[in-house]
């Protein structure tokens, strides 16, 4: 049997409340058993119901509620949720990791990158193919004032195909990184083969380059120009089964028993919904990450998710953003916007681009048709991007399909929602 943190952890609050129960007096005694009861009447005394409904909770008698009670310091209250069974006997909470709905399984996500390109003719990647079926989109400019995607699936096997692929860069990476993502690119920056060197993720790393010597997966794709006068580079393709063929022959286990969630979302177990109440409503949303890379979405009423459109060059107007696949527009239930310094590299870079993670930056959360404002952290390239409001709190998103922004400072003045 598997026996996960979570368990453990219900393990040990329900042993703290049997301790509660059974071996504490209010006067308490220099014993084990007494020290360990005046830890715990801390720690339970931080609870915002009553004492006796917890201890009907975990005991069922009147008896057990005035002994919890009586064990307290005065005026403090058991908090109904520690170390005790719920009523409503709720199921353990077991998310998925991208979308908060119950879980899927134990997979592995997988990022794949993809083009965004929209200049002319030839120098065009849209209507993308798969990325539709994403449960997490991150869009970030990469050079040029060009943007690029990296498309998030819970499972390698599901991955319709998927493209153009392109290749990677290290601030979609430093966002996988935390969750042990397969990352899935046709090349790589300089800058993004430093990363994988210096973090050693090259065994999860499918299709980079070996600078400085660092151990090259390739990847598996195919050609597709799609009957379209467009340049070689924008024609590549990826699958599911292809994903998979690449990742067996790099021996990587396509398993992975995550234990948190991407972002922190509301409670699939009770139906929970944040409808954002007091907050400012936000109906339409406006993102520039450059003259040319313009984003925006509009909220409906009706479904309670966002429809996405697109800024073209080529065309010189904005354009529904379709999966040609399924020829329907991407839609999403949150919109996370977080600002951050964003800068080219140092030295000959060619332009690409660097996100200064370290210093945190203005966050935005739009979902059901309201806003959010507060920041984000993310202190190390291991550790997870997190959101959290003006007062302190973790931002909770409603369960379902994200789309990520990382914006630069320098276009907030062009950031706009009403």
């Amino acid at each position: 049997m598997k026996i996960s943190r979570r368990t453990v952890l219900r393990a040990s609050g329900l042993a703290a409340a049997l301790l509660a129960l059974t071996g504490c007096s209010a006067a308490g005694n220099a014993t084990v058993g007494g020290n360990l009861c005046q830890f715990f009447q801390k720690v339970l005394g931080k609870g915002g119901s009553t004492a006796s409904s917890a201890a009907s909770s975990a005991a069922g008698s009147e008896a057990a509620d005035s002994m919890v009670a009586s064990s307290l310091p005065a005026g403090e209250q058991l908090d109904p949720g520690f170390g005790v069974a719920p009523s409503s006997s709720l199921p353990s909470y077991n998310a998925d990791v991208l979308t908060g709905q119950a879980s899927r399984g134990d997979d592995r996500i997988v990022g794949i990158m993809v083009n965004n390109i929209s200049a002319s003719e030839k120098q065009n990647c849209r209507p993308h193919r798969g990325i539709g079926s994403a449960d997490l989109l991150i869009e970030s400019k990469v050079e040029g004032g060009i943007t690029r995607f990296c498309a998030v699936f819970h499972k390698g096997s599901d991955i319709p195909e998927v493209g153009p692929i392109r290749s990677g860069r290290d601030q979609f990476l430093q966002l996988l990184m935390p969750w042990q993502a397969v990352y899935y690119h046709d090349g790589e920056s300089i800058f993004c083969t430093q990363f994988v060197n210096v973090y050693k993720y090259s065994d999860l790393n499918i299709g980079g380059k070996n600078y400085f010597n660092t151990p090259v997966h390739p990847f598996i794709a195919h050609r597709n120009n799609r009957n379209r006068n467009v340049a070689y580079e924008h024609t590549e393709f990826t699958s599911g089964k292809e994903v998979c063929e690449a990742a067996a022959n790099a021996g990587i286990n396509m398993s992975y028993p995550y234990e948190d969630t991407f972002f922190k979302f509301t409670d699939y177990r009770t139906n929970e919904v944040n409808k954002l109440s007091g907050c400012p409503t936000a109906k339409t949303i406006d993102i520039v990450h450059s003259n040319s890379y313009k984003t925006t979405f509009n909220y409906s009423n009706l479904s309670h998710s966002y429809k996405m459109r697109m800024y073209s060059q080529y065309a010189k107007k904005f354009e529904d953003t379709v999966d040609e696949l399924t020829g329907k527009q991407l839609t999403f239930d949150n919109i996370v916007v977080c600002f951050a310094p964003i800068a080219a590299y140092a030295g000959d870079s060619h332009d690409v681009q660097e996100v200064n993670y370290v210093v945190g930056g203005q966050a935005y959360l739009f979902t059901y048709g309201g806003v959010q404002t507060g920041r984000w952290e993310k202190p190390h390239p291991t550790q997870p991007l997190k959101l959290y409001t003006d007062s302190g709190e973790e931002m909770k998103l409603n369960r379902g399909k994200t789309y990520f922004a990382l914006v630069d400072d320098d276009e907030w003045s062009n950031f706009n929602y009403q």
